[in-house]
Parts: C-alpha cells; structure tokens; sequence
C-alpha cells in the first residue's frame, strides 16, 4: 500500500471522527440547552475550516474530503442555531 493511499485512509478515519463529535456535541447542546462553552470564535473557525476542506477536496478532486465537508455542516449550523438560543444562559 502506498503512502498517498494510506494518508487518504487516516485522514478519512479522523474525518469520520470529526463528523461524530459535531453531532454528539449538537445533541449535547440541545439536551442540555447550554452553549455557554462556546464562543462565536470557534463556530465560525469551524464552518470556515469546513468550507476550506470542501473547497481544497473539490480542487483535488478527492470525494472523501468533499463529502466528509458536506456531512460536517449540518451538525455546525445545528450548533450554530442552538449557541444563538441557549448560548448566553
């Protein structure tokens, strides 16, 4: 195996894990209604971050970044719905 090939393997498994800590943090916050451990700072590094990776994927042509991308931001603009709500309690 080539190490382009597995690059491409851990770079999709901790995508994966990404993924999965976005959405147990969304459920977090929406069980809890408390945002109050996260700042606008870090929401919107985290959506520029995914639109970054989206972006770079599309020019590599690489479908696991864009669609790791693409399934991140659901789960972020979540986030971002609830920190508007809960986030100054």
């Amino acid at each position: 195996m080539e190490y382009l090939e597995i690059s491409r393997i851990i770079t999709l498994l901790a995508s994966v894990f990404i993924v999965l800590g976005l959405y147990d943090q969304a459920v977090k916050v929406s069980r809890t209604k408390s945002a109050r451990d996260f700042t606008w700072t870090i929401l919107v590094a985290i959506l520029f971050n995914e639109l970054a990776w989206i972006n770079y994927g599309i020019s590599l042509k690489e479908w696991p970044i864009i669609i790791v991308g693409i399934a991140n931001l659901p789960a972020i603009f979540v986030i971002i719905s609830i920190y508007r709500k809960y986030g100054n309690k």
